[in-house]
C-alpha cells in the first residue's frame, strides 16, 4: 500500500478512535495537541499536490538526460532513464547514443525510435521492450535479455549481441548485417526479411525460430542449431 494511503487510513481510524473512546480520554487530547484538523489538511494538500510533483520530477529525469549528452558515462542519465521506465513514461526517440547503461533495467521498456549507436547494454534487461525501428548499430548487448522484444525494423548492423537471449524475438526486416550473435538464443524468433549479410551465428540456437534457409545463406552457422532442429556443420 502507498505510503500517503496509509497516512490517510491512519487520519481516518484516529478521528474513528476519537469518538469512540470519548473526548476526555488521553488518546483524545494527545490528538488534540498534534492539531488533527491541520494533519488533515496537510494530507489533502499532500494528496491534490501528488501529480504536479510526478510531473516535476519527470522534467527534471529529461533534463540530466539531456545534460548527458556527448558523455559516454553518466550515473545520473543512467538512474534516469531507469526510472522514467519504472514510471511507464514513454522512452521513445531517446537519445543516448555511446551511452554506458550496461546491466539497465528497461523491461517492457517504449523505445521506438530509440537512438543507442555504440551504447554499451551489456547485460542489460530489455525484455519485452519495444525497440522498433531503433538504431542499435555498434551497439554492446552481450548476454543482454531481449526475450520477447519488437526488434522491427531496428539497425543493428556491427552489434555484439553475443550470449544474447533472443528466444520469441520479433526481428522482422531488422538489419542484422556483420552483427556478432555468437551463441545467441533465438529459439522462436522471427526473423522473416531481416538482413542477416555475414551475420556471426556460430553456436546459435535457432530452433523454431521464423526465418527460411534462404534468408540465412550468406551468414557463419557454424555449429548452430538450425530451425529443424539439426545441427550445422
Amino acid at each position: 500500500m502507498p505510503k500517503i494511503y496509509v497516512v490517510i487510513v491512519a487520519v481516518i481510524i484516529a478521528i474513528i478512535a476519537v469518538n469512540l473512546v470519548g473526548e476526555d480520554s488521553i488518546f483524545s487530547k494527545t490528538l488534540d495537541s498534534a492539531d488533527t484538523i491541520s494533519l488533515i489538511i496537510a494530507v489533502v494538500l499532500f494528496v491534490k499536490e501528488a501529480p504536479d510533483r510526478k510531473k516535476e520530477f519527470h522534467y527534471q529525469a529529461w533534463s540530466v538526460i539531456d545534460a548527458a549528452k556527448g558523455i559516454k558515462d553518466s550515473q545520473a542519465r543512467f538512474m534516469a532513464i531507469q526510472d522514467l521506465n519504472k514510471d511507464s513514461v514513454s522512452l521513445r526517440t531517446l537519445q543516448a547514443p555511446g551511452a554506458y547503461l550496461a546491466s539497465i533495467d528497461l523491461k517492457k521498456a517504449n523505445l521506438n525510435e530509440a537512438n543507442l549507436s555504440g551504447s554499451c547494454l551489456d547485460n542489460a534487461n530489455l525484455k519485452q521492450a519495444n525497440l522498433s525501428y531503433a538504431n542499435l548499430s555498434n551497439a554492446k548487448l552481450s548476454s543482454s535479455s531481449l526475450i520477447d522484444t519488437n526488434l522491427s525494423f531496428s539497425n543493428l548492423s556491427n552489434a555484439n549481441l553475443s550470449s544474447a537471449n533472443l528466444s520469441n524475438a520479433n526481428l522482422v526486416c531488422a538489419d542484422l548485417s556483420n552483427a556478432n550473435m555468437s551463441g545467441v538464443n533465438l529459439s522462436g524468433a522471427t526473423l522473416s526479411g531481416a538482413k542477416l549479410i555475414e551475420t556471426y551465428l556460430v553456436g546459435a540456437n535457432l530452433k523454431d525460430a521464423k526465418v527460411s534457409v534462404a534468408e540465412l545463406s550468406n551468414a557463419y552457422l557454424k555449429d548452430a542449431i538450425m530451425p529443424d532442429g539439426s545441427k550445422h556443420n
